[in-house]
C-alpha cells in the first residue's frame, strides 16, 4: 500500500473507513461581513445582513440584439437617417453636376435589401375618342352710355348701400335692447362698476373720508404733545387715538398683533381665544391707519391664532400659529380666504397650541424658512417647498421638575 507521506501515523483500520462529510457553500470569500447603511428613518448606522455574495469572474457583451429591445430599434433609427443623409447628398451632387464615385454609388445600397431585376412589360394600346358639341347661344346687346347716365348709377348705389347699413344698425339695436331688457338693463352698467379702475379709485375715496372724518386723531397723533410731561420724571400720558374693529372679531381674543416692516402705516391682528375649554374659530385682519373702519384684508382659520410675523423682505407672506399646532402662510396679495402652505399631521404640525413663529433668512437653497415653538416641546424649522412645508425638528424641550415635585417623588 503506498501512504502519502502526510498521512497521519498510528490510524486503524476504522478510522481510515468512517467518512466525513464536507458541505460547500456558493459564499463570495471576498465579502465583507460587517457591512452598515445608514438609516434615514432612524437617524443611524445599522448592520445589513443581507450580502451579495455573486462574485464575477468573466463577463463579456454580447454582439446580438433582440428584435423588439430598444436598443434594435435605436439601431436601425440611426441606420435609416444615415441612408437619408446618403441620398440627400448624391440628390445634391447630381444637381450639381458632380458625378458620383463608386464608393458613394455603393454606399446607397443596402445589402440586405437591394437586388437587381429587369423585366419586360406591354405596351398599352393607344385609344381615340372625340365628342361634338352644341355652341353656346349668343345673344347681341347694344346700348349708348352718357355721363348723366353713370352718375345716375353710382347715386342709386350709394343709396342702396345707405339703407343696407340703416337696416343693420336698427336690427342690432333691437337685439341690444333685448339683451338689456332681459338683464335687467344694467348688464353694460355692472362691469363699469365692478371694474378694477373704479374699485381703485373707490379705494382712494375712501381714504380720503375717512381722513376727513378722523381729522382730529390724525393731528393729535401728529403734533399732540402734553405739557404735563416736563413735570412728572419716568412717567407720561396715554392717550387714545383710533379703535379698529371688525364685526367678524366680535367675541374673540386678540392675541397677536404685528407691524408690516415695509409699510408703516399697516398691522397685522390675530384673533383666538384664551379660554381653551371654548375655542371657536380664528380671524386674521389687516389695518392700515390710512383706513381705520375697515380692515384690509380679512382670514379665517378653523382654530383661534394664536400668534403671527411678517416676512421682513417679501412684504405679502404673513406665517400663522393655530391653537391645534397648526402652521400656515398667507399670501395677503391673493383674494382667495385659504393658505398658500400649511402643515398636517402627515408633514408634521405640532400637537399642542403653537405660541411663537418667526421668518429667518433664506438657506442656501434660496427657499424661505421660518421657526415655531409650541406647548409640545419641539422647536421646528420650517422650510417653503413648491407644494408643501418640510419641518426639522432643531431640539426637544422638557419640562423641568420643581423641588417639591422632586421630593414627593
Amino acid at each position: 500500500i503506498i501512504k502519502p507521506p502526510d498521512q497521519v501515523q498510528r490510524l486503524s483500520d476504522k478510522d481510515l473507513a468512517e467518512e466525513h462529510t464536507r458541505v460547500l457553500k456558493a459564499d463570495n470569500p471576498q465579502a465583507p461581513n460587517n457591512l452598515a447603511r445608514f438609516s434615514h428613518k432612524e437617524k443611524t448606522y445599522k448592520f445589513d445582513p443581507t450580502v451579495d455574495q455573486t462574485a464575477i469572474a468573466l463577463s463579456l457583451e454580447g454582439l446580438l440584439l433582440h428584435v423588439e429591445s430598444d436598443d434594435l430599434k435605436r439601431q436601425k433609427l440611426a441606420e435609416e437617417m444615415e441612408r437619408e443623409a446618403l441620398l440627400k447628398e448624391a440628390e445634391r451632387k447630381k444637381a450639381e453636376g458632380i458625378e458620383l464615385d463608386a464608393d458613394d454609388a455603393r454606399g446607397l445600397r443596402n445589402q440586405f435589401n437591394f437586388s437587381e431585376r429587369a423585366s419586360q412589360t406591354l405596351n398599352s394600346g393607344v385609344r381615340e375618342r372625340g365628342t361634338i358639341t352644341e355652341p353656346p347661344a349668343s345673344v347681341e346687346y347694344a346700348a349708348l352710355a352718357t355721363q348723366w347716365e353713370i352718375y345716375d348709377s353710382y347715386m342709386d348705389d350709394q343709396e342702396r348701400q345707405r339703407q343696407a347699413k340703416e337696416k343693420g344698425k336698427a336690427k342690432k339695436g333691437a337685439e341690444d335692447k333685448a339683451d338689456g331688457s332681459q338683464h335687467g338693463g344694467a348688464s353694460v352698467v355692472d362691469d363699469i362698476v365692478h371694474s378694477e379702475g373704479v374699485g381703485h379709485a373707490a379705494k382712494i375715496l375712501e381714504r380720503m373720508a375717512n381722513q376727513n372724518a378722523f381729522d382730529d386723531i390724525t393731528q393729535d397723533y401728529k403734533y399732540w404733545e402734553d405739557a404735563s410731561d416736563a413735570y412728572r420724571d419716568g412717567e407720561g400720558t396715554l392717550l387714545p387715538l383710533w379703535k379698529f374693529q371688525s364685526d367678524k372679531s366680535k367675541r374673540k381674543h386678540v392675541t397677536s398683533i404685528k407691524w408690516n416692516p415695509s409699510y408703516d402705516d399697516m398691522f397685522a391682528v390675530g384673533y383666538g381665544s384664551y379660554d381653551f375649554m371654548k375655542q371657536g374659530s380664528g380671524l386674521i385682519c389687516g389695518f392700515s391707519l390710512k383706513n381705520p373702519s375697515y380692515p384690509e384684508f380679512t382670514f379665517t382659520t378653523e382654530t383661534g391664532v394664536m400668534c403671527l410675523d411678517w416676512h421682513p423682505t417679501h412684504n405679502a407672506l404673513l406665517c400663522v400659529g393655530l391653537y391645534d399646532g397648526t402652521v400656515c402662510v398667507f399670501d395677503v396679495h391673493q383674494a382667495r380666504n385659504l393658505p398658500i402652505f400649511t402643515s398636517t399631521v402627515k408633514s408634521g404640525k405640532h400637537t399642542d397650541p403653537v405660541w411663537e413663529v418667526s421668518w429667518q433668512e433664506e438657506d442656501l437653497a434660496k427657499n424661505l424658512n421660518f421657526f415655531s415653538i409650541s406647548s409640545d416641546g419641539r422647536v421646528t424649522l420650517w422650510t417653503l417647498g413648491k407644494s408643501n412645508l418640510e419641518f426639522s425638528d432643531v431640539m426637544q424641550l422638557k419640562l423641568a421638575s420643581t423641588g417639591v415635585e422632586a421630593q414627593s417623588a
